[in-house]
């Protein structure tokens, strides 16, 4: 199973769910060799919800996943905490729908919530937790505790992070990092549009329909990153089409789309 842990569904967390944009990325993924996306909004976005009255209303769910056209969606969202940084919280989709009203509280930037009262509400659910692109400027997660940084249980290898700073150097920080805390590396996209899709994936040994099985596999080392040569084209095309479709105020949730 190919999969890539960090996809969102919005082109901005300040924008509305566009259901043809949405499906657009499904059909990257089938044509970029996409088994499975962790659907990771911003837990702040103001259509976080209505993305799983889309998916509830017209697709089935089976294990811990929305089936959509043969692609898994596991339910997700990226967390911001306080003093810095995103975190991944992947679980079925009652836990992520508790867990999004439990930090309402914590929606603004002046009241993030605490890193290890994340952990501990995720880890009542059993939830996969992941550190998004760890090491970037000014969301760096890595200056968090290292004793909360462990309980996670994979870092987040971001094809953004590659594109700005390079593959040797995003690859050494996400190595030297995991090798310090004791934890496997994962890839994302970290993708808001379609088209940087397929740009960098994690191979799974095994098909996997629940969060346990994720989780399994990762414990396990069970699976191989792929970049693709592609990605940095994809990730720059990705960024003109986001910028072009915010400037000029043309996406909206009825707004045509055929990528």
């Amino acid at each position: 199973m190919n999969i890539d842990f960090h996809v969102h569904g919005l082109l901005s967390k300040r924008k509305d769910f566009n259901k043809e944009f949405f499906m657009n990325e499904i059909y990257f993924c089938k044509n970029n060799g996409i088994d499975a996306i962790v659907l990771s909004e911003h837990f702040n976005a103001k259509d976080f919800v209505v993305i799983y009255d889309f998916l509830e209303k017209n697709y089935t769910y089976e294990g811990d996943r929305y089936i959509v056209d043969n692609i898994s969606i596991f339910p997700a969202m990226e967390v911001s905490v306080k003093n810095k940084g995103h975190v991944i919280i992947c679980g079925d989709r009652e836990s992520i729908i508790s867990i999004y009203n439990q930090l309402e509280q914590f929606r603004t930037k002046e009241n993030f919530i605490e890193f290890e009262e994340l952990l501990d509400i995720a880890d009542i659910y059993d939830c996969l937790k992941i550190g998004a692109h760890p090491c970037r400027r000014g969301h760096k997660l890595c200056n968090q505790p290292e004793v909360l940084l462990k309980r996670l249980d994979a870092l987040d290898f971001n094809g953004k992070d590659i594109f700005k700073k390079g593959e040797s150097v995003a690859r050494d920080e996400i190595i030297n990092l995991s090798t310090k805390l004791g934890l496997n590396v994962i890839t994302g996209s970290d993708s808001h549009t379609p088209i940087q899709l397929g740009g960098i994936y994690t191979k799974l040994n095994k098909d996997c329909s629940t969060i346990n099985d994720l989780k399994g596999c990762i414990k396990r080392n069970e699976y191989i990153i792929e970049i693709n040569s592609s990605l940095n084209f994809k990730i720059f095309s990705s960024k003109i089409l986001k910028r072009y479709l915010i400037k000029t105020s043309t996406y909206d949730k009825n707004t045509n789309f055929r990528l």
